[in-house]
């Protein structure tokens, strides 16, 4: 939605206008059948030239006032109210989250106390948020925590988290991050927040259609990605992913658990007479993209990967087909492209209604 202004120019002509015709005006009804008075307004020299310049520079923030107030007032260009437009439509914004889990310690009657610090290869501290006790000689599960939120924090499998401070009892004074956790979340962009509150606008849950689903499933993790798909008559099957960093990740055991319990809630949700609803994490499928580029640097390839990566994230969803001239013309939105040659894929990407498509492994030939 546009919303044109005037320059501070076009302010000052137009108020040099009405100082004109309104001194001319004045003098001809405070001098009857005087010659008619020849008024500049425009000179710079003139006092009512500098006048209208000043009031042309005041009314310019004024119009910028209105300019910015529509916009905040349409939830497709607001920027500092879109958290209440979000708020009257019931889609909050998702926070970011820190990576969680629990690692393995070994030790001999070792006691490991809850907030005890650790410290990853790359330096990012984490915390125990539980405490616990080895009896004898052996191994026990503690709860941690990355102490700052967001996707950086997220360690995989195996890795070594070596204590700040040592434990009596420890050997080695280390712990080894165990399988299982749940990955750190980046704060939600700001124009997926916003093509979620469009989506809710654009399509309103009624009576248990596949839009109440989708933002049931969202009340209890607002960035998810949502497919609900009926395989029979009676039956609903809901699938979702997480969102992570710029892409998507199947969720853990305990999300879909979540997602289920909510979901089946006869009580505030689930409309009466409405069978067990199917919950399932969805299945990330990763498309390898090849191609080459004209001129081919490394920031044209930069450019080309991060284009695809939005285009995947906000196109990729369950139930779609992603065409290949889509594709081609996300690359061709990277800054420094000419021309390119896609290789792979070699065929429109189609997905059902438990998968979705990610950006796999970018390769330049």
């Amino acid at each position: 939605m546009s919303w044109p202004i005037p320059l501070p120019d076009a302010i000052a002509d137009r108020a040099s206008g009405v100082f004109e015709r309104e001194f001319a005006r004045v003098w001809a009804l405070a001098n009857p059948g005087a010659p008619p008075a020849t008024v500049d307004a425009r000179s710079p020299t003139s006092s009512l030239a500098i006048m209208a310049k000043v009031l042309g520079m005041s009314l310019f923030d004024v119009w910028m006032f209105l300019q910015r107030l529509v916009r905040e007032l349409m939830p497709d260009t607001a920027v500092d109210w879109l958290d209440r437009h979000g708020i009257v439509w019931g889609i909050a914004g998702v926070a970011a989250a820190p990576f969680s889990g629990t690692a393995t310690f070994a030790g001999t009657s070792a006691t490991i106390p809850s907030g005890a610090a650790l410290t990853a290869p790359s330096g990012a501290v984490y915390v125990t948020t539980a405490g616990a006790t080895i009896v004898g000689t052996g191994t026990v599960s503690v709860a941690i925590q990355a102490s700052v939120a967001g996707a950086a924090g997220t360690l995989p499998t195996g890795t070594l988290l070596t204590l700040v401070s040592a434990l009596e009892g420890l050997s080695p004074q280390s712990a080894t991050v165990d399988s299982g956790a749940t990955p750190g979340e980046d704060i939600e962009d700001i124009e997926t927040w916003r093509g979620r509150i469009i989506a809710r606008i654009r399509q309103r849950g009624a009576g248990g259609n596949a839009a109440d689903f989708e933002q049931w499933t969202q009340e209890v993790y607002p960035g998810a990605l949502v497919k609900a798909s009926s395989p029979g008559v009676g039956l609903v099957t809901v699938a979702f992913a997480m969102p992570t960093g710029s892409t998507w990740r199947a969720p853990t055991s305990g999300e879909v658990a979540a997602v289920s319990a909510y979901l089946n809630d006869a009580s505030v949700r689930k409309p009466l007479g409405a069978p067990f609803i199917a919950v399932t994490g969805a299945t990330i499928v990763a498309v390898p993209v090849t191609l080459h580029l004209s001129p081919d640097t490394a920031g044209t390839e930069a450019a080309a990967q991060a284009a695809l990566a939005t285009f995947f994230l906000t196109e990729g969803i369950m139930g779609s087909t992603l065409p290949l001239s889509r594709i081609n013309d996300a690359i061709s939105n990277g800054s420094g492209e000419y021309s390119h040659t896609l290789a792979l894929p070699a065929a429109d990407v189609g997905s059902d209604n438990v998968t979705v498509p990610v950006l796999g492994t970018v390769t330049f030939t």
